[in-house]
């Protein structure tokens, strides 16, 4: 970015840094190709030469860096005019192809390539044999050029090779490093330092396989040069050493190749000391220690990559995506269902509307067939309609009239007055019954659509958390392999994987006498440089071994304490509690409390938080669940009141959410001071609509959640009573303290409960 900043300030076109990088890398091979000289055969930069023009390499620039690097390499007219010849000949392939829009044959390079050398072949006819060996050493290196410039620019994100693929990069490297060998500096090696930072990437991205096959090849191409093997000896030594730290710190490789490269020097080469031979090395470790991880592990990405890890884990995430959106067109599909539900409820009907009705019911049921009805109409007229309609009035405001709200100008006139009585009064009657009927009617399909609702928002969610990637970490999961293998743990597969910006979970397949060492725990947390614990073992269908499953560990924990009582006389308890843990870091704390006392109350409180469970359970939002349950108690007939308090503790957030409907106080005791929790709203089912108390608080080490039901309460008379008792208790252990207020609320009833009595209390601690 700061090149082509100042690019614009001299206002020059910005210039495209990966096509520098690539020209740079193709004119510095063709240089280093050029060097290259086989007992005097040397095809290989015109090789290179035409398997780039069949590849697509700009034929412009490729027959200028291969004419330049003859020149370089040391003017001679044999070899400009061999150069001369060869690019000429490739240049006019290339643009007959070119004019004929057709892509190069593949058949005609090696031809065309053999007649390009037609000068070589002038200059060294006499020489039959070496023309031979020249001509075959050429096609040779230019089958191996072109598929190795087609792995490069076609597989631009993988290197995985086969067989011959992999036969073709060694050749090159061979090559290559051939050309390297003839490169001296002041008697500084280039060669042996491409070789050493060549050994150092291998042994950091790869296997040993892969570092032994790329150390050999490169240094083989240098002990061909002078037809030396002792390049081949040093360098398979220094893989072998650098090999035992495979995968680890960068530093520990290069400890280990300096003072094998020192000791190989010294004990097998020449006794004495050479700073020269060993000052490559050491700028190849320098080089070495300053690229990226990173880098490494793209470079590791590139050439060794588990296949099987790749399509596993590819279909896992490719999976994900496919259910999230299921989810979202299910979610749709619920959505429909809710407004479509909601569409269906039945409109109330207005006063006047009501009004108008009986109206019509009373005229055509009992003045149509009156006798008397045309007196009426003649005597009355107008009145008698208005005289009707104030009685309605009366029926729809009390709810039914008696002969004390009939106008006198109707009782004395009107025959059928205990008949319009009557009938007005069933009308109404009917009237609110059917009225109670639809409001149950459309509470129910207002809880449908309310759930529908939820549901449709539920699915999103869910498909939300699912959309991303889960990612993965390869280079951890082998070194804890390696360090629980040297601990003596056999662990044969470790997946690390994290979702969102959550924490890495780690899950290892381990011997089943190796499950439950500590040993393990601390290994994947010195990896994750997390401290994890383990949160389950079980047994695989393989035989021997357990998958262990390892999670971040929480800073908090809880401990829990419980103590009820009957009312006296009753053997059964109204008051149902319930302690259960949502995910992996949340706990659900719920007291409730029954309408009177004994099997029924029991029965009310148990239903109402067996679904307060299951909601929670699922993941709806406190509104929804809250909602939910008031509608599904407020449509039964009968009276069906709870009283509920809920406590939500979220360890990661350290948070603590407290929700309260119809019940009475509870305390947040912390280590300095006593906080009230206070509640004021009606009783879950006691009302359509329902208004929680909500309240939302920090939590801390050694907090102590204190709650209770009414029983508790009335025994102590006075909420200040209450908040003088807890604050004196000493005890910091939950189910002590439970004790303790229940013995005390029992003591203040004369040894009696008059009401059911419980006490439900949580403790957070720094782990």
């Amino acid at each position: 970015k700061i090149f082509n900043v100042i690019l614009d300030f001299m206002k020059i076109k910005k210039i495209n840094l990966n096509n520098i990088l690539k020209y740079f890398t193709l004119g510095f091979a063709c240089l280093i190709l050029s060097l290259a000289n086989l007992n005097g055969l040397s095809p290989f930069l015109f090789a290179f030469f035409f398997a780039c023009l069949y590849v697509g390499v700009d034929a412009k620039l490729i027959s200028a860096f291969t004419v330049a690097s003859v020149l370089v390499g040391g003017f001679a007219l044999e070899n400009f005019l061999i150069a001369i010849t060869a690019v000429a000949v490739g240049l006019i392939l290339y643009y007959v192809c070119f004019l004929s829009k057709r892509k190069i044959p593949h058949f005609a390079t090696f031809v065309v390539f053999l007649f390009s050398n037609i000068t070589y072949i002038y200059y060294n006819f006499h020489q039959f044999k070496h023309l031979i060996f020249y001509l075959l050493l050429g096609l040779i290196c230019l089958f191996v050029y072109i598929t190795v410039l087609q792995v490069m620019l076609l597989r631009k994100n993988c290197f995985k090779l086969t067989l011959d693929e992999s036969v073709c990069f060694l050749f090159a490297i061979a090559s290559f490093s051939l050309g390297l060998a003839s490169v001296n500096i002041f008697d500084f090696s280039i060669s042996r330092l491409f070789l050493c930072i060549a050994l150092l990437v291998c042994v950091a991205i790869g296997s040993p396989a892969l570092t032994y096959t790329v150390v050999l090849s490169f240094s083989l191409g240098c002990a061909l040069k002078g037809f030396d093997l002792t390049y081949i000896a040093e360098f398979m030594l220094l893989a072998l050493l650098a090999s035992v730290f495979s995968m680890p710190n960068k530093f520990k490789i290069v400890i280990m190749v300096v003072l094998g490269d020192v000791i190989i020097q010294y004990c097998f080469i020449s006794q004495a000391f050479s700073l020269v031979a060993l000052l490559p090395i050491l700028l190849a470790c320098l080089i070495f220690l300053f690229l990226p991880n990173k880098f490494l592990h793209y470079l590791g990405d590139l050439v060794y990559v588990k296949k099987s890890e790749i399509t596993s884990r590819n279909v896992i995430n490719t999976t994900r995506k496919n259910i999230k959106k299921r989810m979202v067109e299910l979610s749709n599909v619920f959505m429909d269902m809710k407004q479509i539900h909601l569409g269906m409820t039945k409109k109330e009907l207005t006063k006047e509307e009501l009004s108008a009705m009986l109206m019509r019911e009373v005229s055509s049921t009992c003045c149509k067939d009156c006798l008397d009805k045309n007196r009426c109409t003649r005597s009355l007229g107008t009145d008698n309609k208005s005289n009707i309609e104030y009685i309605v009035e009366i029926a729809i405001n009390k709810g039914k009239i008696t002969l004390l709200d009939i106008p006198p100008a109707l009782t004395n006139r009107c025959v059928k007055v205990n008949n319009l009585i009557g009938l007005i009064n069933r009308l109404c009657a009917e009237f609110k019954q059917y009225k109670s009927i639809m409001a149950d009617v459309n509470n129910v399909k207002i809880l449908m659509a309310d759930q529908m609702g939820a549901v449709s928002r539920l699915l999103l969610d869910v498909g939300e958390e699912i959309d991303t990637n889960v990612r993965f970490d390869v280079v951890r999961e082998n070194k804890i392999i390696s360090r629980l293998l040297s601990q003596n743990i056999q662990c044969k597969e470790v997946l690390l994987y994290s979702e969102k910006n959550e924490d890495m979970s780690a899950e290892l397949v381990v011997k089943s006498e190796n499950s439950y060492s500590p040993i393990i725990e601390k290994i994947v947390s010195e990896t994750l440089k997390v401290p994890m614990q383990i949160t389950k073992i079980s047994p695989l269908e393989e035989s021997g071994f357990n998958s262990v499953q390892l999670r971040k560990k929480n800073k908090f924990d809880c401990v829990f304490g419980l103590a009820s009582c009957n009312k006296s006389g009753n053997d059964e308890c109204g008051d149902c509690h319930s302690i259960i843990r949502l995910g992996k870091n949340k706990f659900l704390l719920a007291l409730c409390d029954g309408m009177g006392a004994g099997s029924l109350a029991h029965k009310m409180s148990a239903m109402t938080l067996g679904l307060i469970e299951n909601f929670y359970k699922v993941g709806f939002d406190n509104e929804v669940i809250l909602e939910s349950v008031n509608k599904l108690l407020s449509i039964n007939n009968q009276e069906s009141y709870s009283t509920l308090d809920v406590c939500l503790i979220d360890l990661e957030k350290e948070i603590a959410d407290f929700i309260k409907v119809g019940a009475p106080i509870g305390f947040l005791k912390r280590e300095s001071s006593v906080e009230i929790v206070e509640g004021s709203s009606l009783p879950i089912g006691a009302l359509d609509t329902i208004s929680p108390s909500t309240y939302k608080t920090t939590i801390s080490t050694k907090d102590i959640v204190v709650m209770f039901t009414d029983g508790i309460v009335d025994a102590f008379e006075t909420h200040e009573n209450m908040l003088d008792f807890v604050s004196g208790l000493a005890t910091n252990n939950p189910q002590t303290i439970a004790e303790t207020i229940l013995n005390e609320a029992i003591r203040l009833s004369n040894m009696s409960a008059k009401d059911d009595m419980t006490v439900l209390v949580a403790r957070t601690y720094l782990k």
